[in-house]
């Protein structure tokens, strides 16, 4: 089914691309009682799965930021903004997958949820909500993905042949999430063209768009359950990867992928075994059938002159960016973990050669495979299993026989007014027999004439 949701995937991943790699993804908060010592105001009832676990994954296949770096980032916070990294002035992006579990969300249909979103902007960091998106969300279990096309959008800054998407999400009752697959979230296109209709003052040698890819691009995100080594328990593995032919740029600019990127993070919520794992990419790049170098890890840059020395494309591999830290969530503690990376950066004027404060990195930068991962699992790994809540039973009165529930009828749920509604009930009928009984006794007025 296609949704519009409240909190688009677009946002959160082009937030999450300058924000720690730890950051929380967005749920619905847990309402908390008025009074501190009050009940809950319910409590799970039958079988319960043991499992804790909380994972996410989010994947783009590209997007273009104008003046990146430009613009200070707003805050709610007096002076937070200063610290935090500046926001791009515009950002466009295409192709967002998305796969989220936690465990620990307070309404059942955030506990698994995928997102194959089309497109998604932002200004100055600013996210409005994006049409057009491909979800599936788990309570209840969906035996089968959700597969369909997603709208193309009509834009300057990109051009798109086709455009699918195809989410799963999936909880089992007894178990949770112990299930495979358990969330998985994939876009692809055939066909792309971006920066298509570049300003007149940027002067290229060919008339042509900026980056042009031929061939399908696919990226894909997912969050499941893996064996951890030497226990009958789980890890939490969250895994980011793109997959790409070949890439043309402007100039006469060949990019062939030899080697696409994959980004893993492992949580088995202990820090000496919890790992995040990387694939750089390897990327051959030739003009005009000379190779001019290879990108990877060992040689992650290359700069690139389009006219004399005046236009010059910067292709950059991005460093992986790793956070660790201690997890201390509403259900369980234990150690989470994460990382994001991008496959290729292309700048184009950049002006790092400039030396003048206060400018973008560059006139425009477009990225290709945004990767982001996170993962979070209790100390000692996730415990697959059921567990039975303690019987509950609701005060009775003294004397007052037990009343059994009908055959077939469902069970009720325990709330915290399980404890006053019968002596209530006895308190108001026995109120109101007395209130009849007095009215008959009173003597019966005549009416004046």
């Amino acid at each position: 089914m296609r949704r519009s949701l409240s909190v688009p995937l677009a946002g959160l991943l082009l937030a999450l691309v300058a924000a720690p790699a730890l950051a929380q993804p967005p749920t619905t908060p847990v309402p908390g009682p008025r009074d501190p010592n009050q009940p809950p105001a319910s409590a799970p009832n039958g079988p319960q799965p043991l499992a804790h676990a909380v994972g996410d994954a989010g994947t783009g296949l590209t997007v273009v930021r104008l003046g990146p770096q430009g613009v200070p980032t707003n805050t709610i916070l007096p002076g937070l903004g200063e610290q935090l990294p500046k926001q791009s002035v515009t950002e466009f992006g295409l192709g967002l997958a998305s796969a989220q579990v936690n465990t620990e969300a307070f309404l059942s249909t955030e506990r698994v949820v995928t997102q194959a979103n089309p497109f998604g902007f932002a200004v100055a960091g600013r996210s409005p909500q994006s049409p057009g998106t491909l979800v599936q969300t788990a309570i209840p279990d969906n035996p089968q993905p959700t597969n369909g096309g997603l709208p193309i959008p009509e834009t300057p800054l990109a051009k798109l042949k086709l455009l699918n998407g195809s989410v799963h999400a999936r909880w089992d009752e007894k178990v949770g999430p112990c299930i495979s697959p358990l969330a998985t979230a994939r876009t692809s296109l055939a066909g792309l063209e971006v920066l298509s209709a570049l300003p007149a003052e940027v002067p290229l040698p060919v008339k042509t768009s900026l980056i042009s890819i031929p061939d399908t691009f696919e990226a894909s995100s997912v969050v499941r359950l893996v064996d951890l080594p030497g226990s009958k328990n789980k890890a939490v593995e969250s895994t980011s990867t793109m997959r790409a032919v070949s890439i043309e740029l402007a100039g006469g600019i060949k990019i062939d992928v030899a080697s696409p990127p994959t980004l893993t993070a492992t949580a088995t919520g202990d820090e000496a075994t919890s790992k995040i794992t990387y694939t750089a990419p390897v990327l051959k790049v030739s003009q005009n059938g000379k190779e001019l170098g290879t990108l990877d890890a060992a040689h992650p840059a290359l700069d690139i002159p389009l006219l004399l020395d005046l236009v010059v494309v910067k292709l950059q591999i991005a460093g992986l960016n790793e956070k660790k830290a201690a997890f201390t969530g509403t259900g369980f503690s234990g150690f989470q973990l994460g990382a994001t990376a991008r496959m290729l950066d292309v700048q184009v004027l950049p002006t790092d050669k400039l030396k003048l404060p206060n400018l973008p990195t560059a006139l425009a930068q477009i990225s290709l495979g945004e990767q982001i991962v996170r993962a979070a699992a209790p100390q000692g790994g996730v415990i697959c299993g059921t567990s039975q809540p303690p019987q509950t039973t609701v005060p009775q009165q003294p004397g007052a026989p037990v009343a059994a529930p009908p055959k077939g009828a469902p069970p009720l749920a325990y709330t915290n007014a399980a404890y006053q509604s019968i002596p209530l009930f006895w308190t108001g009928t026995a109120l109101l027999l007395a209130g009849v009984v007095i009215f008959a006794a009173l003597p019966a007025r005549r009416r004046s004439s």
